[in-house]
C-alpha cells in the first residue's frame, strides 16, 4: 500500500511540474508578445500610419484569452 502510495504521488509530481513548466512556457510567450506590441506602439504617434501590429509568437496558445 505504501509503495503505490508513493508511486501515485510522484506520479501527481511528475503531472503538476509538466502543468507548471508548460504555464511558465506560455507566460513567457505572453510577455514576449505584450512587450512586442508595446514597442510597436510607442514607434507609431497618434499621426503615424501604424502599419500591421507584430504577429504573436509561433508556440502562443491564446485559447485562455479569448
Amino acid at each position: 500500500m505504501a509503495t503505490e502510495l508513493r508511486k501515485a504521488l510522484a506520479t501527481e509530481k511528475a503531472d503538476r511540474r509538466k502543468e507548471v513548466d508548460e504555464e511558465h512556457t506560455q507566460r513567457k510567450l505572453l510577455t514576449r508578445a505584450y512587450l512586442d506590441l508595446w514597442q510597436w506602439a510607442e514607434r507609431v504617434g497618434p499621426d503615424t500610419p501604424a502599419g500591421p501590429a507584430p504577429e504573436p509568437p509561433v508556440g502562443l496558445d491564446p485559447s485562455p484569452w479569448r
